[in-house]
């Protein structure tokens, strides 16, 4: 089944994107779906971005000043949680919350729709690396169909409520082929797509912004899906990191 532009949406708690077809593009509550609680602190470069609502995105630290996260994301300021496992737990040990109050989208985020989902968050101090907190690098070759890769976030779960606790799943890199073919007329290099196994693993809304790691590296960052999350034959769409390495490393040398 094709999937037409207006059942996407992208998994920011409380934000739709609108479709190309202007319809407002929204859905169930969302979840990473089929997963488990991660490890704590096995993915110490995690970031949570809260605004004066609460969490509503994840992030990825990729500079001891830097986090990565989806352009949809954006906001004038967020605090950034790194270090934390558990939401409700407060402080955290080994956590930090830092302010950040600039962050620079992609020039071409949104050209073509829903293309080059990606933005960098500056915080207002560097952080130290430690055993919780951790920075990746970011992958310069691009995804292998096939290769299992896990995505982490605290996006709701399948009873509709927020998890406390960094949920993990483990899921597969679709090909090109079959991601242009299924998310067409929407689809763009910038993207990649993840999951629609008959195990129904998936990420939903409130993971947005969140990590896919392959091979140890940061591959890609949630962007969207179709309107119900887990469907078996329907995978979900991710910003496609191996594109944007010289963008990502000037726009840090240059701030």
């Amino acid at each position: 089944t094709m999937v037409t532009a207006g059942t996407l949406w992208g998994w920011c708690l409380g934000h739709f994107i609108l479709g190309v077809t202007g319809s407002l593009a929204s859905g169930p509550s969302g979840r990473i779906i089929q997963g488990q609680d991660c490890r704590p602190h096995s993915q110490p470069w995690q970031a949570a971005l809260f605004n004066e609502d609460g969490f509503f995105c994840s992030g990825v630290l990729v500079h001891p000043r830097w986090v990565l996260s989806a352009a949809h994301c954006l906001q004038d300021s967020y605090t950034v949680g790194l270090g934390l496992h558990n939401l409700e737990a407060s402080p955290e040990s080994g956590s930090r919350m830092l302010e950040a109050h600039l962050s620079i989208q992609h020039p071409d985020y949104n050209n073509p729709p829903f293309a080059n989902d990606l933005m960098l968050i500056k915080l207002n101090e560097s952080v130290m690396e430690t055993n919780t907190i951790r920075r990746i690098p970011v992958a310069s070759q691009c995804p292998t169909p096939g290769d299992t890769c896990l995505v982490s976030g605290w996006g709701r779960l399948r009873n509709g409520k927020l998890p406390s606790l960094l949920q993990c799943v483990n899921i597969s890199v679709v090909s090109e082929e079959a991601c242009r073919m299924l998310f067409a007329p929407v689809y763009h290099l910038s993207m990649f797509c993840a999951g629609g196994g008959l195990d129904h693993k998936d990420t939903c809304n409130g993971d947005s912004g969140g990590p896919i790691v392959c091979n140890r590296l940061l591959q890609g960052l949630v962007s969207m899906g179709q309107g119900e999350c887990g469907q078996p034959g329907i995978p979900s769409i991710y910003t496609n990191l191996c594109k944007f390495t010289d963008w990502i490393h000037t726009t840090i040398q240059a701030n």
